[in-house]
């Protein structure tokens, strides 16, 4: 696992109370730690000159400033900062508190409840604690006088340009073996999760074509959507790849506690008990670093690249940066770290996203030229078996029947503080799929504040 606790006080250099899974590099007169894996230590710019996931503290000694910084698409932590007692801590743990005695209290505010409920995050740098607030994907921390003041970055933007699909590919290619290489470096074995669609089936063609043999991992369900009967034949097509296989059952229900430590109210998606399953799974297997295709979807949307304010009613065709950076990195990468492991996204990258900022237009909002690209090269095996299901187990799969499925909603309508019979509820999944979603992430709620708010 990795985690900080920084403390900031006016007539004091920042230093860290707690300081676990880092590397430290000396540079002139700069020390920076890098929390993730990253491939180098070539420092000019951290968020342009490293690949991978990460979150950065730098001070420069000699003019006494220091900065939190975190790597394209939001690092692989949320950053957290809190001012109490008269001082600024930056910390990517809400549990970390415990070791300052500070009590939480949970934030009630009604509209960023119902924007929880609704959306699975919060789009504003509030969280579900009173005075906690958090970094969004393009921000970071300037520390100078311990004062702390918040900054941005420019988004990301690109001007169109006509690239033939054997440049694409190649260029893909080229930013992908970056990223297995990267995986090589941090585990004695390659380790990729694949489903029945494009991305992973990308990283996984190109680990094949360098002549490399992978471990592939898939989870399923055990009612509903499950895409584990589409991996073992694209595993079984692709010589020399072993598959491992889990699913979601009740009994992932029975760990939603669990669930919730880990998050600590960050997002909450249906997919999160998929993630959990995938995490439990990789560390039977002894995985420490995992390749996956995340995010693909959203660099290959046009509106990726749309810098207008997001609607409070998100979803992932309208809204693909917000959706990828709080919602289908975070619970990935927080789930991963969970167990002690990191998880290496070669679709973050910043050559990536210029890529996907090139092609946009061609891409619209389904990634056309990107899977009309894959298809040029994936052979024709595989090619007939690339199936685009939804990227998550259905909630079905949590539960034995449709009456246990009904006995929990009574339930949660009778015992959940959070329930409001007047709610209206997005069907953004269709009937019966929203329902289930709407009095899990109830749940969540309860959960969260049961365990982390003493108020």
């Amino acid at each position: 696992m990795i985690d900080f606790l920084l403390e900031i006080s006016e007539n004091a250099a920042p230093r860290f109370l707690h300081c676990e899974g880092e590397r430290v590099f000396e540079r002139d007169d700069k020390c920076i730690y890098i929390f993730g894996i990253t491939d180098g230590s070539a420092f000019s710019d951290l968020r342009e000159s490293l690949a991978g996931a990460f979150i950065a503290v730098e001070f420069e000694k000699r003019e006494g400033v220091c900065r939190v910084i975190q790597s394209r698409l939001g690092g692989n932590k949320t950053v957290f900062y809190m001012e109490h007692g008269g001082k600024t801590y930056v910390f990517t743990s809400i549990k970390l508190l415990s070791k300052l005695g500070i009590a939480c209290r949970f934030n009630d505010n009604h509209d960023i409840v119902c924007e929880f409920i609704y959306n699975g995050f919060i789009r504003t740098r509030d969280t579900l604690i009173c005075g906690v607030y958090k970094l969004l994907a393009d921000e970071y921390l300037r520390i100078e006088g311990g004062r702390l003041r918040v900054c941005s970055f420019e988004r990301f933007t690109a001007a169109p340009k006509n690239i033939g699909t054997a440049e694409l590919y190649e260029l893909e290619r080229v930013i992908i073996g970056r990223y297995i290489a990267l995986a090589e470096r941090n585990d004695s074995a390659l380790n990729i999760a694949v489903s029945g669609g494009y991305d992973s089936n990308l990283i996984l063609h190109v680990l094949r074509q360098s002549g490399k043999k992978a471990r592939a991992f898939s989870i399923g369900g055990s009612r509903g959507q499950d895409e584990t009967a589409a991996a073992a034949r694209i595993c079984d097509a692709a010589e020399e790849t072993s598959l491992e296989t889990a699913y979601v059952t009740r009994n992932t229900l029975g760990e939603l506690e669990s669930i919730v430590r880990i998050l600590e109210g960050s997002v909450y998606e249906r997919g999160v008990f998929l993630q959990y399953e995938l995490a439990k799974l990789l560390s039977q297997n002894g995985v420490s670093c995992v390749l996956l295709g995340e995010c693909a979807d959203q660099v290959f949307n046009r509106n990726f690249y749309d810098l207008k304010e997001p609607d409070y009613l998100t979803d992932y065709i309208k809204h693909p940066y917000e959706l990828g950076t709080m919602v289908v990195l975070k619970k990935s990468v927080l789930m991963l770290d969970a167990f002690g492991i990191s998880g290496i996204y070669p679709f973050t990258d910043g050559d990536m996203l210029r890529l996907g900022a090139e092609i946009y237009e061609e891409n619209g909002t389904s990634k056309i030229r990107q899977r009309q690209m894959c298809d040029a090269f994936f052979d024709d095996k595989i090619r007939s078996l690339i199936e685009k299901l939804p990227g998550s187990s259905s909630l079905c799969a949590l539960f034995a029947d449709e009456e246990e499925e009904a006995a929990f909603v009574r339930r949660v309508q009778e015992t959940n503080p959070f329930y409001d019979p007047g709610f209206r509820i997005s069907y953004k999944y269709g009937p019966g799929e929203s329902e289930l979603d709407y009095y899990l992430c109830l749940e969540y709620l309860r959960v969260f504040r049961e365990i982390f708010c003493d108020e």
